[in-house]
């Protein structure tokens, strides 16, 4: 999208200020909900966390084999038949007044097997339209929309696979764009052992129609792997998330430092550049989930060293990159609320409800998982 609005800036005069204020905000979604570098891809808000729970978590929280119906869009590897007859709706609201969230619903086939449909969307606001004087000529809209299908199968006792298909829209102003993409998903569960690990290759695709005639972007394309333990006498989850596993290098070297001189010694002091356990540290997101045995109340906790030290303010930096929540379970209806602190600029809230439909609940919960499905 940088290169559609540098391309057409000077030859058309909707690309004023106003629309570069929604190039800014569009930036700081992809700045601070994945280690994707932003203004290098288009349908950047593909990789946002779309469910409460994963947020808490950290984010791109994709390790539970737990019949999690919101996460299930995130990992189709995770799709059960237990989803069956579900419907799962998640809103978020987002600094500078931006709102996204996803809807998604299980059936099962009897022969076919268990799919998951999902809306996920993200409404930036109304704008200001001006000219290039800055007289206003009324108001526009933005959002971003993707519409999709996924499919999950169980290989054996261990092992299970999972694919999303997504049909993605979107608009700024009257400038639209049409794009499709595929999610790729494999997992392992050890029930015994309660552990989970996953590996997950998301926003395989290509955009059909770029905002103009001679614009089209590659999509952020991204590899994310998992893995989950939940302590057999204690009631705690660690998570471990893996991020953007392609890309080693995801800090940023600002181009107008130069090295500088020691006044005292007179030795030259070098630029300051990332350490290794640093570039490790912006690809990892870390959870903690207290699951006690009532399996109806859950507190979520995460930690993500990329949203800290990429949008933390020098010597502000607060709470930004931490998360928090919880959830609820009751018979047919289940609750998820997550905070997540970005910067000491701002946070966001996440609210998730799932319904089951089912004249009986299947036996389930997110801490203990059961069988993928019934005998």
């Amino acid at each position: 999208m940088n290169s559609w609005m540098n391309n057409n800036a000077d030859k058309n005069p909707l690309l004023d200020r106003t629309m570069r204020e929604l190039v800014v905000f569009l930036s700081f979604i992809s700045c601070s909900a994945f280690g994707q570098q932003g203004g290098l891809h288009t349908f950047q808000f593909m990789d946002l966390d779309f469910n409460a729970r994963s947020m808490a978590l950290g984010g791109d929280f994709i390790a539970a084999k737990d019949n999690d119906l919101d996460l299930s869009v995130a990992n189709p590897a995770m799709i059960t038949d237990q989803m069956h007859n579900q419907l799962a709706m998640n809103h978020f609201f987002f600094p500078s007044g931006i709102n996204y969230g996803q809807l998604a619903y299980g059936r099962t086939f009897n022969k076919a097997g268990t799919f998951v449909g999902h809306l996920r969307y993200v409404a930036y606001g109304r704008f200001t339209r001006t000219d290039e004087t800055g007289l206003e000529q009324g108001t526009f809209t933005a959002g971003d929309y993707s519409l999709g299908a996924g499919y999950g199968y169980t290989l054996n006792k261990y092992f299970s696979i999972g694919a999303n298909f997504n049909m993605i829209f979107s608009h700024l102003e009257t400038y639209t764009s049409f794009g499709v993409s595929g999610d790729m998903a494999a997992m392992f569960y050890h029930e015994e052992a309660n552990v989970t690990a996953t590996l997950l290759a998301r926003n395989i695709g290509y955009q059909i129609k770029g905002y103009t005639s001679k614009n089209h972007e590659p999509l952020p394309i991204e590899i994310l792997a998992g893995v989950s333990y939940k302590f057999h006498h204690a009631p705690f989850r660690l998570s471990l998330m893996g991020t953007d596993l392609t890309n080693w290098d995801l800090t940023y070297n600002d181009p107008t430092l130069e090295p500088t001189i020691d006044q005292l010694t007179g030795d030259t002091i070098p630029v300051p550049k990332a350490s290794f356990m640093q570039k490790l540290g912006y690809h990892t997101t870390f959870g903690l989930e207290i699951v006690p045995k009532s399996d109806r109340f859950f507190v979520r906790l995460g930690f993500n060293f990329a949203r800290r030290n990429g949008l933390g303010v020098d010597n502000r930096r607060g709470l930004g990159g931490f998360s928090a929540g919880f959830g609820l379970n009751l018979k047919k209806f289940s609750f998820d609320y997550g905070i997540s602190f970005y910067s000491a600029a701002g946070i966001s809230n996440a609210f998730g409800f799932t319904y089951n439909f089912n004249e009986q609940k299947q036996k389930y919960t997110k801490s203990d998982p059961g069988d993928n499905g019934p005998d």
